[in-house]
């Protein structure tokens, strides 16, 4: 029985990420024009922190939900994972939908010889290197994964970025 769940998870995350697969392509298909390749990397530019993919995805997804009057800026400002909004004291409204993006999914791996790379060994979850072991961390594959816009939350304000301050006095000797 457990292993029927366990296979009808797996068929449900493939078919999400063959469909987020599809999305990706259509958004590269729209990307046909210099302009829309300098428009594109200027907004990668300002999610820095995702993933040129996750970017993509995200700025097509937001363009339908705007299509579809869910939300009433054409661009993203600021997007987080459901727990995020909830740690900034924001809630997701009701009825918004999600943007499917590419969340990595990763495993412990540990080698004594870091050199050899047929040496390394996958560890269990809580197990730990043997003594004189390296640890490392590898992406092993992707799960899909759902963040939301600052336009489809609400509650406390989003907190301003610390901005750059000129110092002042003088500047130290050399």
């Amino acid at each position: 029985m457990a292993e029927q769940r366990t296979e009808s998870a797996r068929e449900r995350r493939k078919s999400k990420l063959d469909e987020l697969h599809g999305r990706l392509a259509g958004a590269v298909e729209q990307l046909v024009s210099g302009e829309d390749w300098q428009q594109a990397m200027a907004f990668a530019a300002r999610f820095r922190s995702r993933s040129f993919n996750n970017t993509l995805l995200i700025f097509a997804q937001h363009q339908d939900a705007y299509q579809k009057g869910l939300v009433g800026e054409p661009a993203p400002s600021y997007v987080a994972g459901y727990r995020q909004w909830q740690q900034l004291g924001r809630q997701v409204q009701k009825g918004q939908p999600g943007y499917m993006i590419y969340a990595p999914v990763t495993a412990r791996f540990a080698t004594s010889d870091p050199a050899d790379p047929g040496s390394w060994r996958r560890l269990d979850r809580g197990e730990k290197a043997r003594a004189g072991e390296v640890a490392r961390s590898r992406m092993v594959g992707a799960k899909p994964a759902y963040v939301w816009d600052a336009a489809q939350t609400a509650g406390d304000p989003i907190p301003e970025p610390p901005a750059p301050q000129l110092l002042k006095g003088q500047a130290p000797a050399g």
